[in-house]
This record gives C-alpha cells, structure tokens and sequence, in this order.
C-alpha cells in the first residue's frame, strides 16, 4: 500500500464517520423535536432545520467520501 492509497483510505474513512455522526446528531434532534411536539403540540422550527441540515451534511460528506474513493482506483 503506498501512502496516496494509505492517505485516500483516511480520508474515506473521516468522511464515513462524519457521515454517521451527522445522521446520528439528525436522528437525535428528529427524536428530541417530536418530544416537544408532543408535549407542547407543536414541533420547533429550529429542530426541523436542524434535522434537515444534518442529513443535508451528512448525503454531502457520503458523496465525498464516494468520489474520494471512486478517484483512489
């Protein structure tokens, strides 16, 4: 393995974990905006756009991770 192979794995491997770190910290506030909704009848605006920008984040960081490999063979 040469250190350009060794590098590209690094990288796909930081840009998987910040893939599902960014759809966990998604899930969570999905989790914790249903509480509120619940409790008080009506979802936080701050929660949805939360959730939408962690997945947004997360779909951008899976194809970056797509391309860095797709470019490594």
């Amino acid at each position: 393995m040469t250190i350009s192979s060794a590098l590209t794995l690094n990288w796909a491997i930081i840009l998987g974990a910040a893939t599902l770190l960014c759809w966990m910290a998604a899930g969570f506030t999905a989790v914790l905006g249903t509480r509120s909704e619940i409790r008080r009848g009506d979802a936080g605006r701050a929660a949805k756009y939360a959730t939408t920008g962690f997945a947004v984040t997360g779909l951008t960081a899976l194809i970056a991770m797509s391309a860095v490999l797709g470019l490594a063979q």
